[in-house]
């Protein structure tokens, strides 16, 4: 992108970058943090849980964050072999508990393979998001935690 194209604000130049750096992220984030300080305080606490085998060896995953109230699981992963034995289910219980315990009132996630894994566990399809991935939905679900 070049100075002057429409739209851009006069004085500013944009820069495109195809491989951003961590610490782009990570200031934005913290910007966009400070702002909402300004109104709604935030805070963010992330957390995950790790299935391991008897030699210590990964074979589930659950990575999540506690924020206003909300626990958000944005990655759960299960060893193909030992999906349909409950561990994806340990750990989204272990998961809401933990959240629950630290005060939030709900969870919320989204999922283009698995709705059915977590409608089972309670949550809900509140949006839906078409073609993404392509000739598949992302779908956002929800659910009320119940408070320990």
């Amino acid at each position: 992108m070049t100075e002057g194209e429409a739209g851009q604000p006069p004085a500013l130049r944009m820069v495109f970058d195809p491989a951003p750096p961590p610490g782009f992220r990570a200031e934005l984030g913290q910007r966009i943090n400070a702002f909402h300080a300004e109104t709604v305080p935030h805070r963010a606490d992330r957390f995950a849980l790790r299935l391991e085998d008897a030699a210590g060896g990964l074979v589930g995953g659950l990575s999540g964050m506690l924020s206003w109230g909300w626990l958000f699981i944005d990655a759960v992963w299960v060893d193909p072999a030992r999906r349909g034995s409950g561990a994806g289910r340990a750990l989204m219980a272990a998961a809401e508990r933990h959240a629950a315990a630290a005060g939030c009132h709900s969870a919320w996630l989204d999922s283009f393979q698995a709705r059915g894994f977590y409608e089972s566990l309670g949550y809900a399809v509140f949006g839906a998001l078409e073609d993404y991935p392509e000739g598949q939905t992302r779908w956002f679900l929800r659910k009320r935690l119940a408070r320990g």
